[in-house]
């Protein structure tokens, strides 16, 4: 690979070998070419393979450490002008890199429409437009595969969260910098119903608990963010059955803001026979 691209995508992977073509294949289907594909082998075995393509990079890495190690891998060697990023089980629309680069006109940080494979319909996403530090984690992050940023904008993750390394690197660059977002489609994200690797619910649940303990101070002053994360928290502690943690967690939820919905939510975990 020669030269300056002027998108780099970040792909970490670890033992997908048959969805990580899929995912290369929605790369190589883009109506423009001038891009760059990092692909992050975390320790997969056998080893990850990819077309041979002078576009595309191979890093390996010995052992997979995480989400948060591999993209920093792969942001370590990109050259493009602009990044973005795509999970091994997920796919890019034939458009997605167009679109992020029209939308990056108007701001650093550009979002673009995500929905489930399989669907129809427009996506359902927030609308992030300008200065929205304030309120970023009021409601969930947009996914990482339809972010687009500036090279020079894009901040590192932190390497100690393999399950919310996307809600705290969401935090900080939203703190820094405007977005902007367009509902077209884009990422097409893939259903996850079997196990995960570093990032299952208990290590969510774990993580988030952590990421409020370490963050206090920031949830302190934004207490719709603490109050969306908590209840997330407790629904994941609801669908593995813990009833009693989740109720826990919903009434600290309510405690930094009440709302219908976490009422709701507490009322139906406190139910007998309901999750």
């Amino acid at each position: 690979m020669t030269g300056t691209a002027r998108v780099s995508i970040v792909l970490p992977t670890h033992n997908r070998p048959a969805l990580l073509q899929e995912a290369v294949r929605s790369v190589l289907g883009q109506d423009i070419t001038d891009w760059e594909l990092v692909v992050v082998d975390s320790g997969s075995d056998p080893p990850a393979t990819v077309p041979a393509d002078p576009r595309i990079r191979l890093v390996r890495l010995g052992v997979n450490l995480g989400p948060a190690v591999a993209r920093n891998a792969g942001l370590a060697v990109a050259t493009g002008e602009v990044v973005t990023f795509l999970d091994d089980d997920d796919a890019f629309t034939a458009d997605r890199l167009r679109i992020g680069l029209e939308v990056l006109g108007t701001a650093p940080v550009a979002v673009c429409g995500a929905r489930f494979m399989g669907a129809s319909g427009g996506a359902a996403m927030r609308r992030l437009d300008g200065d929205v530090g304030e309120r970023i984690l009021d409601g969930p992050t947009p996914c990482l595969g339809a972010t687009t940023v500036r090279a020079e904008c894009c901040l590192r993750f932190d390497e100690r969260w393999c399950a919310v390394e996307d809600v705290d690197w969401w935090r900080r660059l939203a703190d820094r910098h405007p977005v902007c977002s367009d509902e077209r489609i884009g990422y097409l994200v893939r259903k996850r119903d079997g196990p995960r690797s570093l990032n299952g619910t208990e290590a969510r649940i774990r993580e988030n608990l952590e990421l409020l303990d370490a963050e206090a101070t920031w949830f302190r002053a934004h207490p719709r963010a603490a109050a969306f994360r908590l209840r997330r928290t407790a629904l994941l502690a609801a669908s593995t059955g813990d009833r009693p943690r989740a109720r826990r967690l919903l009434l600290r939820s309510l405690r930094r803001r009440p709302t219908v919905r976490s009422g709701w939510h507490l009322l139906r975990t406190s139910l007998p026979g309901r999750r």
